[in-house]
């Protein structure tokens, strides 16, 4: 393996975007106006009989975590949320006059804090979703859930409304970070929603969990780890803290000199990836980790896992039909995604128009690249060449296989047969590497620069 120690130019750094995720490809970056006309005929030109998924975005919180990178608006009062569920609601009716009665495979509610929801307003939503769609063969249900605003009577409602998963929004249980980021939830609060859970009969539950946040150390994410694993969830999300407060702006309320560098971040992952993997959960792509017998872990195992959206997936739809402020959908045709503001959306579903703004239509080569990228991201390797005679698309690949021995040589990846294999030393840089194969990025900085970039950012 051959050191780099290639120093990284301000010039560099001024041409690189923030590094995507890539739950999309494109990504929303590429987002340009879509006119509601091309997104109905998107909808009328569904594949028939295939199931679909629907996501909700509730964009309401109670309080406001100084961390959150999420759309979301804190209300002090129900009221603001009412007239939105309302709203809502139009905009299900709506969209099932354009569709049909459509089957659905997976529902996933995000936010905001879907849970800020109270137990009559959830049941009247989701009968109306039971109304506008048949969701009686979703294998599916979950709901992202905020512990401070989840009582016993909640998680009964989300029992009887046939919600089978529930993401917790754990994020550290050290008490000096908790209060550095204003989310501070006791472990007696989490062992209350756990015990309510488990009566309720919802059994399959996520922790999401950050690193990278003010105060943290080695000891603190150890201790986090070890009283995760005494709740033993069934998954666990472990996302880096992305500190954006130029986007951001209540993220200044954080102190810069409080949050770890990015050594110290590096190492927290991989402590806290070493104690999960030691204690029987299987790494799955760049921040999941699931128990053996977890649907998700399956999915992987059995080489299907996706991504999209909402993070890695077993979810098999080529369709993802998003309501709300901000929510994305995704169709064999290309994305849409509704108005961001609050107050445009309601205006817009109030006035019987359609709440998409934004949008992108996906050619072939996209979807080509799409899968190459996902393949990459789930997996850490992929062979570019076989998947683009599955796509029936002739591409030679020549500059994207120009970076890849770059990264050879660098010690970054290697060769597993036909594929391109990251290595461990190459793990960190996941995202990087993947934009060797994004053809909106950027090309012109060289892929070790990003990659170096990538580190320090």
């Amino acid at each position: 393996m051959n050191q780099v120690n290639t120093p990284l130019k301000e010039a560099v750094v001024a041409k690189l975007r923030r590094l995507p995720r890539y739950t999309s490809y494109p990504t929303a970056l590429e987002f340009g106006e879509l006119d509601d006309k091309t997104y109905d005929l998107w909808l009328h030109e569904l594949p028939a009989g295939e199931a679909v998924s629907l996501y909700f975005h509730i964009p309401y919180c109670e309080k406001l975590c100084w961390f959150c990178g999420c759309f979301m608006s804190v209300s002090n009062k129900y009221g603001p949320v009412e007239t939105f569920l309302d709203v809502l609601i139009s905009e299900v009716r709506q969209m099932a006059e354009k569709t049909g009665r459509l089957n659905v495979s997976h529902i996933h509610f995000g936010g905001g804090s879907p849970s800020i929801l109270k137990p009559d307003d959830f049941k009247k939503l989701i009968d109306v979703v039971k109304d506008c769609f048949d969701i009686s063969l979703a294998e599916e249900f979950a709901v992202e859930i905020d512990p401070r605003t989840v009582d016993r009577d909640k998680i009964m409602s989300y029992a009887k409304a046939g919600v089978n998963r529930a993401s917790l929004g754990i994020q550290d249980f050290n008490l000096k970070t908790q209060e550095a980021i204003n989310r501070i939830q006791s472990i007696e609060l989490i062992e209350d929603n756990m015990r309510n859970f488990k009566d309720a009969g919802i059994e399959k539950i996520n922790f999401d969990l950050i690193y990278g946040l003010p105060y943290q150390t080695l000891e603190t994410i150890e201790d986090t780890i070890q009283k995760t694993l005494e709740f033993k969830p069934s998954r666990i999300a472990l996302f880096g803290y992305a500190h954006v407060p130029h986007m951001k702006k209540h993220q200044q309320l954080i102190a810069n000199h409080s949050l770890p560098n990015q050594k110290e971040r590096q190492a927290q992952f991989e402590l806290a990836s070493k104690i999960l993997q030691e204690n029987g959960y299987k790494s799955i792509g760049l921040d999941h980790f699931a128990l053996g017998d977890d649907p998700l872990f399956e999915t992987f195992d059995q080489g299907n896992l996706r991504r999209n959206f909402q993070g890695y997936t077993k979810d098999k739809s080529d369709t993802l039909i998003g309501f709300g402020p901000s929510a994305i959908s995704s169709m064999p045709n290309g994305y849409a995604q509704n108005v961001a503001s609050i107050k445009q959306y309601l205006d817009k579903i109030n006035l019987d128009t359609s709440p998409v703004v934004r949008g992108l239509k996906i050619s072939r080569e996209d979807k080509m690249f799409r899968e190459i990228i996902s393949t990459l991201m789930c997996y850490f390797e992929v062979d570019p060449l076989q998947i683009s005679k599955t796509h029936q698309f002739e591409y030679d690949f020549k500059n994207e296989i120009l970076s890849l021995n770059k990264l050879i040589d660098a010690g970054y990846m290697e060769m597993n047969g036909e594929a391109f294999k990251i290595t461990e030393v190459g793990r960190p840089f996941l995202r990087a590497i993947a934009t060797i194969f994004d053809q909106y990025f950027d090309q012109s900085s060289d892929i070790i620069d990003r990659c170096i970039h990538e580190s320090e950012g």
